[in-house]
């Protein structure tokens, strides 16, 4: 159902008609929302809330309600990129957009199982994208791409939309969780009605130990640091948390997690190192891109009671990927722990014209090392250039090439011949003896 209703009364201009002697018959037309009362609780939420958006509307009345904010980014290393995790997505006609200032171009790719995506290309250093009629459930959203040449931030606007009915009376409730929203102010519209909302972070109740911590020390033995990046973020329940590292050379793009307690302002070390980490006491499987530390809070903080979901996205470089042969589909963050290394759950991203981008699962922040397999070779070629150009299938070579004597379903004449004389003399032989 349409959402505004809109009324038009037809009019005579007296001036036009005094001056020109005929009439002008003009529409003057108001628009009436079919929200009539809106009201939100708590008034003043705090990071982690479930506001209630309620209000009075036409009877059956079908209301959008629509979320709104803005987000200032930062461009890393010829790219801009924002996450958000947690969206809750209900059952019912929905859509979320995204659009992008001061860009050439703009990605949002969406997580419930499995990641998918959408593009587009700026059109005067501004482009959008949409998804709409998304399935239930709960999303991760990554929007990135290329900022336009000089600029220093990129503003991203992020919307959604959703569609509730009102009852028989005109009576309408909905929930919104506020996880997937930063800290700072939001709009809400709902059927016309309009109020910005502050959403502040939540008050120090308890400390879990965290403080600002994280950036001091060195993780590993100094001599063998090659970069030593960290960056600070302050750390409440239920926040959604975003580490984005810079230097040249740091091949750890950010890290995220969910904050789980009220800890205040938390410090993240990436240590990218010369060689395999002083904390271990064994080198890494496979072939190693970079060995590096990576440490959240004080030692012991960034556990399964303080912090959830860790994710940690880093690049490698396709250079080395071509130099050693490697198969891009055995790419692995490995973590150290219990005297072992363990291979992490490892995510392709994405790709650009010098890197590959990928999402690893951590339980916790120790040493890592990026590691991956060279292809397997002499199992498959191509006969030439030309047959796969052509379509044509590749030959498989086999590993042994000895080819098996060749055999005849026909029996010649001299066989039969000699197996026949052979027959003869046995039996001469037998009754000679006899």
């Amino acid at each position: 159902m349409y959402q505004n209703r809109t009324w038009c009364i037809k009019t005579e201009l007296d001036v036009f008609n005094e001056l020109f002697h005929s009439s002008l018959w003009v529409f003057v037309c108001s628009v009436f929302f079919a929200v009539s009362e809106l009201f939100v609780t708590p008034e003043n939420p705090v990071v982690g809330d479930t506001i209630t958006i309620s209000g009075t509307a036409s009877p059956d009345e079908s209301v959008n309600v629509v979320v709104s904010f803005e987000k200032i980014v930062s461009p890393s290393d010829g790219i801009y990129l924002y996450r958000i995790d947690g969206i809750e997505i209900p059952s019912s006609s929905n859509t979320l957009s995204v659009t992008a200032r001061d860009v050439v171009d703009l990605n949002v790719r969406l997580k419930l199982s499995l990641w998918w995506g959408k593009n587009a290309v700026a059109t005067g250093g501004i482009a959008t994208v949409s998804h709409s009629n998304l399935e239930p459930g709960i999303y991760s959203a990554q929007m990135d791409g290329t900022p336009a040449a000089g600029t220093s931030h990129v503003t991203l606007d992020i919307t959604a939309v959703q569609y509730i009915d009102a009852d028989a009376s005109g009576n309408f409730v909905y929930s919104y969780a506020t996880n997937s929203i930063p800290i700072g102010d939001f709009q809400l519209n709902a059927g016309g009605l309009a109020k910005t909302i502050t959403l502040s972070p939540k008050p120090d109740e308890s400390s879990s130990g965290g403080g600002s911590s994280g950036g001091g020390a060195s993780l590993g033995t100094f001599e063998n640091i090659l970069i030593s990046e960290t960056q600070r973020e302050y750390v409440t329940k239920d926040s959604n948390v975003s580490y984005y590292f810079h230097l040249d050379g740091n091949v750890v793009r950010y890290i995220n997690f969910t904050g789980l307690t009220n800890s205040g302002t938390i410090a993240s070390k990436v240590e990218i190192l010369d060689h395999t980490s002083t904390l271990v006491d064994s080198t890494p499987p496979d072939i190693v891109y970079k060995n590096l530390n990576i440490g959240v809070g004080n030692l012991g903080w960034a556990n399964p009671e303080n912090i959830a979901s860790p994710t940690i996205n880093f690049f490698v470089e396709k250079s080395w990927v071509t130099e050693n042969n490697i198969d891009e589909y055995t790419i692995r963050l490995n973590r150290y722990n219990d005297v072992q290394w363990n291979r992490l759950d490892t995510e392709k991203m994405g790709d650009d014209e010098d890197n590959l981008y990928f999402d690893a699962q951590t339980p916790e922040f120790s040493s890592f090392a990026i590691t991956g397999k060279a292809k397997r070779s002499g199992i498959v070629q191509p006969t030439s250039t030309n047959d796969l150009e052509s379509g044509l299938m590749p030959q498989t070579i086999e590993s042994h090439e000895t080819k098996p004597t060749q055999s005849t379903s026909k029996t010649t004449g001299f066989e039969i011949s000699t197996g026949v004389l052979g027959l003869i003399i046995v039996i001469f032989i037998m009754r000679k003896k006899y």
